[in-house]
């Protein structure tokens, strides 16, 4: 099958998919969008860029001449909101429509017009990928997307990678507890909430060394804030990390922090609970999906960083229940986020895919 694969640009993500591709069977083409490219990155080998993007948008009907050029037989497109949409403008068929979760459940929210895109969309769209349970509710109960017609599969991690190293077997009781996050400087992940928590904490006494990572928006004025804050001196800012390097940064903590407001299957809550690291996560739906509050995991109050400060201090107060936790989160991680077996699933979708094209063909 010829297959292309298509997105907004070139990043992690990306990378991870077109690489899935080409170790299979498939001939596989890569279409992005736009000019965004994460920097050290290089496409997979037997994996062909047939579009190079310009600062104009590209039109349904180039998409439809560089498909019929390239005698492309399936799409895999996403975001919904504007990957997929114009592929669906382009009448091609079938069309594979992925979400990315922020799609559907925070654009959307926040803009009729991304959500009048989305329902756009998918009314021509074959088959609907999302990760997360939460995303294909959103999707059946709002979208009216029929729910035979969507895989989901969490985007999963490399266990040969991601995976405990042991650092934390030898650290006593009596030392600080390891924080760690890398969620994006940006408001729909509520980074402003971590702030905010560890603030709080540090105020009580409670002792803590926290590693914050990542890039975005709102990093200026929050490091800022920590800067002028009660626990400067218990706070490292690392800026981005590359993949190879975050199995470090997540071995080397033993909570992980994220107060986001929107995921679908978080890719670095499922790499740190596969690393072992304990996570304390905003209870939002795709969150508890993976965290069983205090089996596999701790759940705080979406937005509330005074809920996240007192379950740090119970924390740290029971540090002797962690290693138990850790084993469970690494379990579920190992049973639900292999990306080797979830990358079968989606590999299924497109037979799915094309099985429904030629019974609406016939």
């Amino acid at each position: 099958m010829r297959i292309l694969y298509a997105s907004r640009g070139f990043g992690v993500h990306d990378e991870r998919f077109l690489r899935a591709l080409s170790s299979s069977d498939h001939d596989v083409f890569f279409l992005p969008l736009t000019l965004q490219s994460t920097s050290g990155l290089a496409l997979p080998v037997n994996v062909r860029q047939i579009y190079q993007p310009t600062e104009k948008e590209i039109t349904p009907r180039t998409i439809g001449i560089l498909l019929e050029k390239w005698t492309i037989d399936l799409v895999h497109a996403g975001p919904v909101n504007d990957v997929a949409r114009v592929f669906a403008f382009s009448g091609f068929q079938p069309l594979v429509s992925m979400s990315w979760g922020f799609d559907l459940l925070w654009d959307a929210e926040r803009d009729l017009m991304v959500w009048m895109a989305i329902k756009e969309a998918l009314e021509h769209t074959t088959v609907f990928f999302c990760d997360a349970h939460s995303v294909e509710t959103k999707a059946v109960n709002e979208y009216g997307f029929d729910p035979q017609r969507i895989v989901v599969f969490p985007w999963g991690v490399d266990h040969g990678l991601f995976f405990p190293t042991g650092a934390r077997a030898g650290r006593s009781d009596g030392q600080p507890l390891q924080l760690f996050s890398n969620r994006a400087w940006e408001d729909q992940y509520g980074v402003d909430v971590l702030v905010d928590g560890l603030i709080r904490a540090g105020r009580t006494g409670m002792p803590f060394k926290a590693i914050l990572a990542g890039d975005g928006s709102m990093k200026a004025a929050l490091q800022e804030k920590i800067r002028r804050s009660n626990i400067a001196h218990q706070v490292q800012f690392v800026g981005r990390i590359s993949q190879a390097e975050l199995p470090y940064y997540y071995n080397e903590a033993d909570v992980f922090i994220s107060a986001s407001h929107v995921d679908g299957s978080s890719l670095s809550l499922m790499e740190a609970m596969a690393c072992g690291t304990v996570p304390l996560v905003s209870d939002i739906p795709s969150n508890k999906e993976w965290v069983e509050d205090s089996v596999s995991g701790y759940l705080f109050d979406d937005g509330d960083s005074v809920q996240l400060a007192a379950r740090l201090l119970a924390l740290d107060k029971v540090r002797h229940q962690l290693p138990e936790i850790s084993r469970k989160a690494q379990a579920v991680a190992e049973e639900r986020a292999d990306w080797k077996k979830n990358r079968q699933i989606m590999l299924s979708g497109y037979d799915i895919a094309m099985k429904i094209h030629r019974e609406q063909s016939a």
